[in-house]
């Protein structure tokens, strides 16, 4: 067999180009974003605005929902 060394310059760069690939391979890889898109459910009602999350006036905290014309929503308070 008549095998050669690589001499040492040229194995250290062989090293630093398979490092740098895997280096890249890896950074590189992680940047995947995916999109999601949020859909409504379309309002029960005809003519209903979409009210979105907000605190109301006892500072309790409101989910985004749908409002309709003309339909009046109680909200009954108990106090110990």
């Amino acid at each position: 067999m008549n095998a050669t060394r690589l001499p040492a310059s040229d194995w250290l760069m062989k090293q630093a180009l398979i490092a740098l690939a895997a280096v890249a391979t890896l950074a590189l890889s992680g940047c995947v974003v995916h999109e999601r898109e949020v859909v409504r459910a379309p309002p029960r009602c005809p003519g209903g605005v979409w009210i979105e999350g907000h605190y109301g006036p006892y500072g309790r905290w409101h989910p985004g929902h749908w409002r309709c014309p003309g339909v009046v929503e109680e909200e009954i308070v108990v106090r110990p």
